[in-house]
């Protein structure tokens, strides 16, 4: 399996804090607008709120074991994760002037974007992957692959149930 990079929006971690892991050996990519975006979700008293404060959690963790903005293994047989902006990628970069690059959503798109260029001669593919679904026919119409995030679960006997 070719290894690809995953650039995640943020109704992505506010749905599954756990998604960093789901991703086998395929590298994670977080625009920085992604963490400012979490931090206005932290104070809900819902599963919104929890997920946001728990991938903060787990992203100062990680902090711990080396440089986000370098990239940090997130664990045995998984992939790379990386915090990033897309301006510091490459200046080259070329944003269609229809989209204003200071909505999130076009923001996430142009990491993407940044991503996707930073390997050029490159077999990997850049997805991004997000619940909202607009932000996936824009990235189609851009070029960019995306994905919807569907978590599947999984009762594995009946007492599992109600925990």
């Amino acid at each position: 399996m070719a290894k690809k990079n995953y650039v995640l929006d943020t109704s992505v971690y506010l749905t599954d804090a756990e998604a960093l892991y789901g991703f086998d050996n395929h590298d994670i990519f977080i625009p920085l607008k992604v963490l400012e975006e979490v931090d206005k979700h932290k104070k809900r008293q819902d599963t919104v709120g929890v997920n946001a404060r728990k991938i903060i959690r787990m992203l100062d963790e990680l902090r711990g074991k080396g440089d986000l903005n370098k990239g940090v293994r997130l664990g045995k047989g998984k992939g790379i994760l990386k915090v990033m902006s897309y301006e510091c990628l490459n200046s080259s970069l070329h944003f269609p002037p229809d989209l204003d690059i200071r909505i999130p959503d076009h923001t996430i798109i142009a990491t993407a974007l940044a991503v996707k260029l930073l390997e050029p001669e490159s077999s990997r593919k850049t997805i991004v992957v997000s619940r909202d679904i607009n932000m996936r026919v824009i990235c189609d119409s851009l070029g960019i692959q995306a994905e919807d995030y569907i978590i599947e679960s999984a009762v594995s006997n009946s007492e599992e149930l109600y925990q």
